[in-house]
C-alpha cells in the first residue's frame, strides 16, 4: 500500500543564502512564500513550499520530504519505522504549513520528513524572469548500501520499485502520484546527488540552457533523453553550492500501478542498448562528482 504521495519538499543548508535564493528566483523562476533572516522557502506553483534555503556553515541536505497519501499514513510510517528501529529526529513536521508530520534518520543516515500536505494556497501564476517549472519532481540520493536504501523506501513508506541496474547500484523508486520515479538512489557517500525541477514545456529545457548564462553556470549533461520507463528529456548543471540541478520533461507515468513490472538495466550498456541518454551522449565527468552531503545537524535525536 502506498503511503507516499508525492515528492514534498526539500530543505537545503548554504553558507551563500543571498545567492542561492536569488538564484532560485532568477534562474529557476521560483517565488519567495515565506521568509527570515536565516531560512526563506520558495514554490513554482500554488503549494506553499517546495524547496527551503536554510543559513548553515556549510551546503548540505537538511532533509527530503515525502508528502503523504494521509493523516493516517503519517501515523503507520511512523508505526512502521519505529517498529523497525529508525530513529526518530523530531515529532514534528518542518513542512510549511502541514498538519502532522515527523522525521526519521534512514539506513545511510538522510533525515526524511514524512508529512501531510502542505496547503495548496499560492498564485499559480506569477512574474518572474526565471524559467518557472511546473514542480518539484524528483531527488536523486546517494547511499552505500542501495538495497538497505530500497528496503527501508518499500517496508516503511510504502514505495515501489520502478527500475533498477544489473549489479544494485542504483534504482528508482516510485510513489502513488504514478510518475517512474520520486526518489532515485545510487551507490556513493551519503548524500543528495541531484533535486529535478518538471519543465511545462520541453522547450523550457533549451531556455534553461540560455538563462544559465547570465548566471556563471554551464551544462554538466544534456540536452538528452533519458530511456529506461522513465523516458524524460532533461538538462543537468550545478547550483551555487555546487549541488546538480536537472529539468526535466516528459517522465512517464506508469498508468497500472498493480501489474507493472520493474525491468533490470545494465550498468554498463553497450552503444546498441544505450538507455541513459538515447541520444548518445555519455555524463559528464562534472556529472559524476558528489553533490551535498548529509546535514550534520541530526547528530543527536530530539525526539525520543
Amino acid at each position: 500500500m502506498h503511503l507516499i504521495a508525492q515528492l514534498g519538499h526539500l530543505t537545503l543548508e548554504t553558507p551563500n543564502l543571498d545567492r542561492m535564493v536569488h538564484e532560485a528566483e532568477n534562474l529557476l523562476g521560483l517565488r519567495i512564500t515565506s521568509q527570515n533572516e536565516h531560512r526563506v522557502s520558495l514554490t513554482s506553483n500554488s503549494r506553499r513550499a517546495e524547496i527551503t534555503f536554510v543559513r548553515a556553515a556549510a551546503a548540505a541536505v537538511q532533509s527530503i520530504g515525502l508528502e503523504a497519501t494521509s493523516a493516517e499514513a503519517v501515523h503507520e510510517a511512523k508505526r512502521r519505522a519505529l517498529r523497525l528501529g529508525y530513529e526518530i529526529l523530531s515529532p514534528e513536521p518542518t513542512a510549511a504549513g502541514s498538519a502532522l508530520g515527523f522525521v526519521f534518520r534512514g539506513p545511510s543516515g538522510h533525515a526524511f520528513e514524512i508529512h501531510t500536505a502542505v496547503p495548496r494556497d499560492q498564485p499559480r501564476d506569477y512574474l518572474t524572469s526565471g524559467i518557472r517549472p511546473a514542480r518539484l519532481d524528483h531527488v536523486s540520493i546517494t547511499v552505500p548500501d542501495v538495497r538497505g536504501t530500497r528496503d527501508m523506501l518499500a517496508d516503511v513508506l510504502g514505495m515501489k520499485l520502478s527500475d533498477t541496474a544489473d549489479d544494485d547500484s542504483f534504482l528508482f523508486m516510485r510513489a502513488a502520484d504514478g510518475f517512474h520515479h520520486s526518489v532515485a538512489v545510487v551507490e556513493g557517500e551519503p548524500g543528495l546527488h541531484h533535486y529535478s525541477f518538471e519543465t511545462r514545456e520541453i522547450t523550457d529545457l533549451f531556455r534553461i540552457c540560455d538563462q544559465m548564462r547570465h548566471f556563471g553556470r554551464r551544462l554538466v549533461w544534456g540536452p538528452g533523453h533519458h530511456g529506461a520507463n522513465a523516458q524524460s528529456y532533461f538538462t543537468y548543471y550545478r547550483d551555487g553550492d555546487g549541488c546538480i540541478v536537472e529539468h526535466s520533461f516528459g517522465m512517464t507515468k506508469i498508468d497500472n500501478d498493480s501489474i507493472y513490472q520493474p525491468e533490470v538495466w545494465p550498468t554498463n550498456p553497450s552503444p546498441d542498448e544505450e538507455w541513459l541518454n538515447l541520444w548518445g551522449v555519455p555524463p559528464s565527468k562534472m556529472y559524476g562528482y558528489p553533490g551535498l552531503p548529509t546535514s550534520s545537524i541530526w547528530k543527536t535525536s530530539s525526539a525520543a
